[in-house]
């Protein structure tokens, strides 16, 4: 790609408060010069972070060096996660035909821009495939016909691009059609990996309860999800990985603080690798099931996990402990109110 030509694609950035981390990002973002950048800024909950957010704006624009139109949303209190990802996304898409999406922890490739942008070109009439994914948990796949990238029916996360008449018709930000007795059951079958299953339906039913009981969504990603299972929508994969996490510290907020922990390991810090050109292009839309299956098995809890959330369902169960508070915390509670009527006896 000649960085003298102006890449013109919008590229989207969410930002919080890593002030270092999203420069580095700027700086890859730098490397190809888009025609136009989204800032999608969410504030702080402290007014330490509504500092660093302050401090982060300002650097971010400084950055931003080359001839560019820059679009900011700027969030004037903290909305979260949900609110700042899924609804900026949306808010972008209702401006532009597509785009190219990145959190402040997602370090591209350079070869991931030039990659979504001849995806955006070849798959934009294809109702079959909703988004472009810059994350291969793999690092490194080589499909068995050839092909310099898959069709996958999993939810890769970090580094997307998607298309304003896909993204705005399908994504299912509240989880509505998961209401829809049928359509519950009938998603059931659209995973064979019944461990892999299970997971998402603790996380669509739970976080479909919080939305319920009219709290904000805690994730926008197990809507995209569930909005590709239920749609039955593909997600396109490159062979080599694109993105690099590199949001691993104290101001993490679903990624991971530490690397000790093995989830975090499986999916923060793994290293990318540029794709070769022309790339090679598969004859079908179909899932490659190797890809699917060695996936999975990253994306599915350690069984000690998996262990622990069954045992914890099943004490609140017998305690008749509400699903969505703390097993502990409730069985405290029930104590204390215990102790109190035996000492009020007395």
């Amino acid at each position: 790609m000649n960085a003298l030509t102006p890449f013109e694609i919008p590229v989207a950035i969410f930002t919080f408060k890593r002030i270092e981390k999203t420069l580095e990002i700027i700086d890859r973002i730098a490397q190809v010069k888009p025609h136009k950048i989204y800032i999608i800024s969410d504030n702080g909950r402290n007014q330490e972070e509504i500092d660093l957010v302050k401090d982060l704006r300002e650097k971010v624009e400084d950055k931003i060096d080359w001839d560019c139109k820059v679009i900011k949303k700027y969030a004037s209190k903290n909305i979260g996660v949900y609110e700042n990802i899924a609804n900026g996304a949306k808010w972008v898409l209702q401006q532009e035909e597509f785009a190219i999406f990145l959190e402040d922890d997602n370090l591209p490739e350079t070869t991931f821009f030039k990659f979504c942008q001849e995806m955006l070109a070849l798959y934009k009439e294809d109702t079959r495939i909703l988004w472009i994914c810059g994350t291969n948990y793999l690092k490194k796949y080589s499909p068995q016909d050839g092909s310099s990238y898959v069709f996958t029916k999993h939810m890769l996360p970090c580094g997307w691009a998607t298309w304003s008449h896909k993204f705005n018709k399908f994504y299912d930000g509240n989880l509505e059609l998961w209401q829809n007795e049928y359509l519950n059951k009938r998603v059931r079958f659209e995973n064979t990996d019944k461990k892999l299953l299970k997971q998402d339906i603790g996380n669509w039913d739970r976080e479909s309860r919080a939305i319920r009981k009219g709290f904000k969504p805690d994730s926008w990603d197990y809507q995209m999800s569930f909005t590709m299972r239920v749609h039955g929508l593909y997600a396109i994969v490159p062979m080599y990985n694109q993105i690099k996490n590199i949001g691993v510290d104290i101001n993490s907020i679903h990624g991971g603080t530490t690397f000790e922990y093995e989830m975090t390991r499986r999916f923060c810090g793994l290293e990318t690798t540029e794709l070769d050109f022309p790339l090679i292009h598969p004859k079908a839309v179909l899932a490659d099931l190797l890809f699917e299956k060695l996936t999975g098995k990253i994306i599915v809890l350690p069984w000690k996990e998996r262990l622990k959330i069954d045992v914890s369902m099943l004490l609140k169960k017998i305690f008749n402990v509400d699903v969505d508070e703390s097993f502990s915390d409730e069985l405290k509670k029930k104590m204390q109110i215990k102790r109190y009527k035996i000492t009020k006896k007395k």
